[in-house]
């Protein structure tokens, strides 16, 4: 017998066997390693679970630049208590503060004119224009002399026909200049009139307003803080340019920690077990494994896409979320603002649930067939 014809094919199917056997272990999938930290569990059994932001009970507040322009000053500093209407920092205000000098002074030229207005007549001047007028019905008393005797001349003069004239047209002239005098002496005597001085009143209250738009627009160079709140991010920074309006950069977020909320997410299919009368506690995430209770504040009523990522590999992204406000029990809860929790709260189970609703001529349901209704 030829062995050789009998061990090739032997040792083809041991080597396919050993081939198969090797490649069947390598690809065995290998045990899942256990978590580094257990994850969070609920104490409740019936329960709805969401993700919720630690924020101020303010809400976050990003002020921005009041104007446009460099940053002058900034007068806090992160983690800073501050007041409502502490300044925080200050726009370069040197262009304005040109402007208000000019606006003032201009404004304390309209009201020296209107004190001016105001003090008329003066008794100098009026002294000079009684002077005026008695020098100028002296005149007319010594025209209206020289033209009489010249009149009581008769023809015996030889030259009375000629002076005449002359005498008369002094006369005249002296007359109306005593007229003018006079005129200006009750002019002297009115001071200013009611219209004129109304006319001087406008031009001081246009420069009071210009005076003020200016102030105001130097006080809004200085961002104040516009509630009691906690500075908590600060990106301004002196000498960089700041944008005001629309879309401009934040320049601070500040709010009120006392006390802190958190704000949860909840599916909007989970939207209807929700109960604001259960109880619910937030849970650190990472090694501590800490639990604090919250009480309910508020909900929002507008369901909103959602915003916030836990991070989870199998979270959904494309849903919808009805937004619950908390509050922390414990005011020194060791959690920041921003931080992310995950948030359990007792559920109203399937109270809450709509009924189904059978189609006119349909077979009863189970739970219809054994209701007392029935008779079952």
């Amino acid at each position: 017998m030829n062995w050789k014809f009998i061990a090739l094919p032997i040792l083809a199917v041991v080597g396919i066997v050993a081939s198969a056997y090797t490649v069947a272990k390598q690809n065995a999938a290998l045990p899942s390693p256990p978590p580094m930290v257990p994850p969070v569990t609920s104490p409740y059994g019936d329960r709805v679970s969401g993700s919720g932001i630690v924020e101020p009970s303010s809400e976050l507040i990003e002020l921005g630049a009041p104007v446009s322009g460099l940053i002058e000053e900034v007068m806090v500093k992160e983690g800073q208590r501050v007041v409502k209407g502490d300044p925080l920092f200050i726009i370069d205000r040197r262009a304005l503060t040109a402007q208000a000098l000019g606006a003032e002074a201009r404004m304390l030229a309209a009201e020296a004119r209107l004190e001016q207005s105001r003090s008329l007549p003066k008794a100098e001047t009026l002294k000079q224009a009684q002077a005026r007028a008695d020098q100028m019905r002296a005149a007319v008393r010594d025209a209206q002399g020289r033209l009489d005797r010249l009149r009581a001349i008769g023809e015996a003069g030889a030259m009375s026909h000629n002076e005449l004239p002359t005498r008369e047209f002094d006369l005249a002239n002296a007359q109306s200049k005593s007229a003018e005098a006079d005129a200006n002496l009750e002019f002297v005597r009115k001071g200013t009139y009611p219209e004129d001085l109304r006319v001087i009143e406008a031009d001081v209250a246009t420069a009071k307003a210009e005076v003020g738009m200016i102030r105001t627009e130097l006080d809004r160079c200085i961002a104040r803080a516009p509630i009691d709140a906690e500075i908590l991010r600060i990106d301004a920074r002196p000498g960089q340019y700041a944008a005001a309006g629309p879309g401009a950069k934040t320049q601070m977020t500040l709010g009120d920690l006392d006390p802190l909320y958190i704000r949860v997410d909840i599916d909007e299919l989970d939207a209807w077990r929700f109960s604001d009368k259960g109880k619910a506690i937030a849970s650190l995430r990472g090694g501590r494994q800490a639990s604090f209770p919250v009480t309910f504040v508020r909900r929002v009523p507008l369901v909103m896409p959602k915003k916030t990522l836990s991070g989870e590999n199998a979270e959904r992204i494309d849903t919808r979320v009805l937004q619950v406000i908390y509050e922390f029990v414990d005011p020194k809860v060791p959690v920041a603002p921003g931080q992310l929790l995950d948030v359990f709260i007792e559920s109203a189970g399937d109270a809450g649930a709509p009924d189904p609703v059978a189609a006119p001529g349909a077979a009863p349901t189970a739970a219809q067939s054994t209701s007392p209704a029935n008779g079952n």
